[in-house]
This record gives C-alpha cells, structure tokens and sequence, in this order.
C-alpha cells in the first residue's frame, strides 16, 4: 500500500495550488460564508488550527499540510480523506492516464463511504451543489454537517428577475432534507430559511410540516409561514409556465384548517403583532373569519374596508353579512376547523 507519510508519493512531482486555483477556492468560501467543509472537517477532527494552511499559498505550504495531517493523532481513513480532498483539487491539473485522486484512493483503498463523502464535501466547497447532493444522501453516509450543508443549499444566489421567484425547480433543498432529515437546529437559523422556502412552494405542505415541528416551534413558524404568503414573490414554474402567485397562495392559507390555539396564534399576529403591517393582512383576518363561520366577528368589525372589486368592498359585504345576521350579530359564535 501507498506510503502516505512520503510526500512523493502523494503529491507527484509538478502539482501545487496555481494562483488561478487559490482564487477560486477563496471565492467559493466567500460564497460559503466564510468556512469550507474541509474546514469543518479539520475542525471535528481537531486540526482547527491549520485552516490557516488551506489552501496551500507555496510548495512549502502544501508540505507542511501534508505533514501536520500525516502527523496527526487521527484514524488512518480520516488521514487518507483529507489527503484524498487535497488530491480532488489538483487532480484538473495533472494529466495522466488515471485521475490523481482516483487513483491515490485505489491505492489506499479508501472505502467507498469516505470516498463519497469526500467527493461531496468537495463538490460542496466547489459549488457544485447537484453533485453535492447525490454523494451526500448515499445510503452508505452517515448525515454529517446536515445542517450546514441545509443552510447553503438554501442561501446559494439565484439568478431572478425583481418580484419574481424563478428557483421553482430548486429541488435540492428538499430532496436533501427528504434523505438525511437534518435536525434544523442552528446554523444561521437554517429553520427559518426552509420554512420560506417551502411557503414560496408549497403553503398547504409547509403548515403541515410545521404541525409535525415541537410545540414551542410552531408559533414563531406559522407566523413565518404567514409572511411569506401574504408578502413572498410570485413564483414561476418554467415546464408549464404557470405561476404561483400571492393570491393563490393567500386563498390557500385562508382555507387551512387551523385549531384554535393556531387561530389565535394567527389572528393575533396579524391584527395586533407584527404582521398588522403586511398587505392584506386585515383583508385575510376577515377571509379566515368567514370560512370559519365568524360572521358575528366581520359583522362587527369596523376597520377594514379594502378596495373595490367588481362593484364589491368590504364595507358592502359587511353590510350583506349584517343584514343575513339580524339580530345574532350580536352573539358569540365561534367555529373553527
């Protein structure tokens, strides 16, 4: 077997970090927020203190990485994965019949469960978020960095029009939390952003994933959920050209079947916290009351009046409701769903 602990036999003669290499790393971890995964990984494997050396700025750099990772007080296969990730990065530049990485892997038959998770970490610090996932969610891995590797599927940069979400066939998000159920627990509060990003998809599926979420959870979701339906962009599905606009989204969190802790967790968000500011917000307090049966409350209420559609506003169909009412506007009658 390959001795690791000999430079040369790693790093073939002619192979380094080229100027061209070091600035599109730097740039992928500016994307990243700052950290790479094999920082990550240096890190969990208490090698923090060498980040300092990725990536390699001169031939002596790259040896004294080598070095500290031969040197290290780590398991054999994590020695064998950093260097394996190392030799993913200079493998483009070394022309030969096998490609470097490959073959150094062959050599130190490195399993093929840290030769996938590798490539994926990898993929990840290259932006290659598709690739990415399919190492990622390989049966044969156990979940690693879940969360991190959530909250940069979720902030990568799209390219959108202003008002318009076009990230419709952002799948990946969802087909990694599908695999690997993250927990969603830290790291720059990755809940939160995949919570709008199921509501710009999905308001029905979203409120009830938020059902299955603990209960200290779910308020401070909903209202999350909330904003961004009354607030988000369109979003626009490119293989049919249809759109899921705002309004469709508003006519679905109005039909949701809230209990009535949810209800009034809602209700007091939009009328009284801080989403009374949003549009529509007092138009969907009174939707939501009229699909519950709550015409004593729309009867009643005062405030809206909202703009005229077809000959139509609020204040004539308050006073349709009262009319209908008679005398009950005056009771208190409360059905929820």
């Amino acid at each position: 077997m390959l001795d690791i602990e000999e430079y040369k036999a790693v790093f073939p003669a002619g192979v380094g970090y080229t100027s061209g290499l070091i600035e599109s790393i730097e740039w992928s971890k500016n994307e990243l927020g700052g950290t790479l995964f094999f920082m990550r990984l240096l890190e969990v494997l208490k090698l923090k203190e060498f980040w300092g050396l990725y990536p390699p700025k001169s031939g002596n750099q790259l040896r004294e990485l080598h070095q500290q990772i031969v040197d290290a007080e780590i398991s054999l296969h994590s020695k064998h994965s950093l260097l394996f990730y190392l030799l993913k990065d200079l493998s483009p530049s070394h022309h030969n019949e096998s490609e470097l990485a490959a073959a150094f892997a062959g050599k130190v038959h490195l399993e093929n469960r840290y030769w996938t998770f590798i490539e994926g970490l990898w993929s990840m610090d290259h932006l290659d978020f598709e690739t990415a996932v399919g190492s990622l969610t390989h049966p044969s891995i156990i979940p690693t960095f879940s969360d991190e590797i959530m909250d940069a599927l979720l902030s990568r940069k799209h390219d959108e029009a202003p008002g318009e979400d076009t990230s419709s066939d952002d799948i990946l998000p969802l087909a990694y939390y599908n695999c690997t159920k993250p927990p969603l627990e830290h790291e720059n509060n990755v809940k939160h952003k995949f919570v709008l990003y199921m509501a710009r998809r999905n308001v029905t599926e979203t409120f009830y994933w938020i059902r299955e979420r603990p209960e200290f959870e779910r308020k401070e979701l909903l209202e999350l959920l909330v904003k961004e339906t009354l607030g988000g962009d369109t979003l626009s599905f490119d293989k049919d050209k249809s759109k899921y606009t705002r309004e469709d989204k508003a006519t679905e969190l109005v039909s949701l079947p809230f209990d009535e802790q949810e209800e009034e967790w809602i209700e007091a968000f939009l009328v009284g916290g801080a989403g009374r500011h949003l549009k529509r917000a007092a138009d969907t307090v009174l939707m939501r009351r009229i699909a519950t049966g709550r015409l004593q409350d729309v009867a009643r209420d005062v405030k809206t009046k909202g703009e005229r559609h077809d000959g139509i506003n609020w204040e004539s169909l308050k006073a349709g409701v009262k009319r209908g009412l008679g005398p009950r506007k005056e009771e208190d009658s409360r059905l929820v769903v």
